[in-house]
């Protein structure tokens, strides 16, 4: 006769149960929180950058700081392939680091080529599609959180979005001016609410 007995067969002859536990362990890559670290770091300085060169913005300051966008993404770029290299990305098929790179690679020569007209005549829009892609963030933010605030956010963002757009020149200097102020203000706010 066979009696099944807490998964333990029992018969004629007693067979001692050996049990082995097996401890499942997550294991978090160093490598990946440096390779965000330095993402995040770039974003908030890039931030600052755009928000700072937007308050002081001359038609002169404008024609001149394209070089400076040109150093920043060339830097990210550099930054992002020596990571990708050093890393040994390529033995883990991981190639977001190299994918960044050579993105940043292209945007810092078209910056250079076409910096003018990026910057005298293009800055509106692309600071439009920055506040666009702010309250789309804090849009999401609202719905997983349920913050008023986020909300708040996301409608200022796209009523300065949309004034960039239609706002004539004689009153976008003034309007760059407070839109610098309102993207620090909120880099300073998502790096505080970052690092909780």
């Amino acid at each position: 006769y066979i009696i099944i007995k807490e998964g333990v067969i029992m018969g004629r002859k007693k067979k001692e149960n050996e049990e082995e536990v097996v401890v499942l362990e997550k294991i978090e890559k160093e490598d990946n929180r440096k390779t965000n670290y330095v993402s995040e770091v770039f974003y908030y300085l890039l931030g600052l950058v755009i928000g700072i060169v937007l308050i002081f913005a001359t038609e002169e300051l404008l024609s001149t700081i394209n070089y400076l966008f040109v150093v920043i993404f060339a830097i990210i770029a550099v930054v992002q392939l020596i990571s990708f290299i050093m890393e040994k990305d390529y033995i883990k098929r991981n190639y977001s680091s190299l994918i960044v790179g050579i993105m940043c690679v292209w945007i810092a020569m078209f910056v250079f080529k076409y910096g003018d007209f990026l910057f005298l005549e293009m800055l509106p829009v692309l600071v439009s599609l920055l506040l666009f892609i702010m309250a789309t963030s804090s849009i999401t933010k609202y719905f997983d959180r349920k913050i008023t605030g986020n909300l708040v956010v996301s409608i200022i963002s796209i009523v300065l979005g949309i004034l960039l757009i239609f706002v004539p020149k004689s009153v976008m200097y003034i309007l760059f001016k407070v839109v610098g102020v309102y993207i620090i203000i909120m880099i300073i706010l998502d790096f505080i609410d970052y690092m909780k």
